[in-house]
């Protein structure tokens, strides 16, 4: 039991010292981008729930400047190959919108 303990500390110091797992781009990208994104809900929130107009306004310009940073790491990623998006079919587009136009009458 004290040696499981000893290598799970060697382990932990072989990784503080850059000698352990390693973390890839595409990973730290994708930890970024999920980052950005609940700070914006978050921030989002806040400035929903504010009573004072001013730090309403502070929130709001401070929520830009996230969204600002989550498009650059959506873009970076894209650019990368490792976020791909497929355009829309127009056929599926069509039957969506004939679905919440009828949804909205």
């Amino acid at each position: 039991m004290a040696q499981m303990g000893q290598q799970s500390n060697q382990s932990m110091q072989a990784g503080m010292n850059g000698q352990g797992a390693t973390i890839s781009e595409r990973e730290l990208l994708q930890l970024a981008l999920s980052d950005a994104k609940y700070t914006a809900t978050a921030i989002n929130t806040f400035a929903l729930e504010c009573v004072s107009e001013t730090l309403r306004r502070d929130y709001l310009t401070i929520l830009g400047e996230v969204h600002s940073q989550e498009k650059q790491i959506f873009d970076l990623m894209q650019q990368k190959g490792y976020y791909t998006v497929q355009n829309a079919n127009p056929q599926d587009i069509a039957q969506a919108k004939s679905k919440f136009s009828s949804q909205a009458q």
